[in-house]
């Protein structure tokens, strides 16, 4: 059984959404990640609209995004509560804080999540809780 849930958001007629899509399926394909299942959610629909605003941190202007979720002991569900890690809040400093983990879309560049930065967040939520175990 799937530990994790890659929710994956976009929109109808987005080409960056699928590009998300068929890169993050493509990488949870390889054996190294079977603790990971992928769900699409379209923004477009209630069940998306509603899946998106429970996550809390992401911005819709910058679809298409992802966010790692845990899979509750309900039927499979997945519980409403973002993995969370601890990040480093200054290089100046060896203070860390909480963080969700999930990746948006950065406009300011291609615009385009590289399966290079997907396949490094699924590895930091691995080493998270491979240090809370």
């Amino acid at each position: 059984m799937n530990r994790f849930e890659v929710a994956v958001f976009g929109k109808k007629g987005c080409s960056k959404c699928e590009l998300l899509k068929k890169r993050v399926g493509k990488i949870l394909a390889e054996k190294n990640f079977d603790d990971f299942e992928m769900v699409y959610y379209d923004l477009g629909t209630e069940e998306g609209l509603v899946r998106f605003s429970q996550c809390e941190v992401l911005n819709i202007q910058r679809i298409p995004s992802f966010t790692i979720l845990h899979k509750g002991p309900i039927n499979g569900r997945c519980d409403i509560r973002p993995v969370i890690c601890l990040k480093k809040v200054s290089v100046l400093d060896n203070e860390k804080t909480e963080t969700f983990i999930g990746i948006e879309t950065d406009y300011s560049t291609n615009g385009v999540i590289a399966p290079k930065t997907i396949r490094q967040t699924l590895e930091m939520v691995m080493q998270n809780e491979a240090v809370k175990a």
